[in-house]
């Protein structure tokens, strides 16, 4: 398939026994589907209905894949495996686009960026933890050192840096936090937009702030920036992180 024949964007759904916000998010981007746009769906080997719901309603997705996984992020990278677009976004199961966001989202893309990646804003619906703001806007600098600022629904890889650099799946919750260390560190380049162009429903694994999740930054970033000094000022930084949460 050539450049010009392919999808322009792909949507990755990871999917594990969550079908009715399945239904919900590809419902939503129904009136995106076009020739520029495919949805793929990698479902975890549910137990739910949501294989059999799949099966029987190919035509709500452009590809499909059900089977056990090692975790989100080795789905994610099954979906990029079985994508054809140009360029990638994930989405999790019950998250939306917005119309207009989305919109201008496709027209950047069609005018062909020079650029790796794209960064746009996300909505982050109620509840809502402690401190997490209702917007989530994009930085690509040294900011990224000290926490993730980019938003995972509101990020957009060319296809081709998440083949050269899959998720790294020892990290369970953070890895595409330590992709995007890797990429900035790099050098490669990353454009970003105040539009927002998702409304991300609450919860996740990397919502809940529990000592492990610290511990896994820890590590993540050891592997990027390992030297002494980074080391020290990064497991003092968590720790106070970590503490800030439980007296908040």
């Amino acid at each position: 398939m050539t450049k010009e024949t392919s999808p322009l964007l792909s949507i990755i759904i990871p999917s594990y026994n969550q079908l009715e916000g399945l239904k919900e998010t590809l419902n939503a981007f129904s009136k995106f589907r076009s020739k520029h746009v495919e949805l793929v769906v990698i479902d975890g080997q549910s137990s739910d209905d949501s294989p059999n719901w799949m099966r029987e309603n190919e035509a709500s997705m452009d590809c499909f894949k059900i089977e056990s996984d090692k975790g989100i992020y080795d789905a994610m990278n099954k979906g990029v495996a079985l994508s054809k677009g140009q360029w990638v976004v994930f989405f999790g199961t019950g998250d939306l686009p917005t119309e207009d966001g989305f919109a201008e989202l496709i027209r950047i893309l069609e005018e062909g960026p020079d650029t790796e990646v794209l960064a746009f804003g996300v909505h982050l619906l109620p509840p809502r933890e402690s401190g997490v703001p209702e917007f989530y806007q994009p930085v690509w600098n040294a900011s990224l050192k000290w926490r993730n600022t980019l938003h995972h629904q509101g990020a957009i890889y060319s296809r081709t840096v998440l083949r050269n650099d899959p998720y790294d799946v020892r990290f369970k919750v953070l890895a595409d936090y330590h992709l995007n260390l890797k990429l900035w560190k790099r050098g490669v380049k990353c454009t970003c937009f105040d539009t927002v162009i998702s409304e991300a429903t609450p919860g996740g694994v990397s919502r809940t702030f529990t000592q492990s999740l610290y511990s896994e930054e820890r590590a993540l970033k050891r592997n990027i920036f390992p030297s002494l000094p980074d080391q020290i000022a990064q497991h003092v930084f968590t720790r106070l992180k970590w503490l800030k949460k439980q007296l908040s």
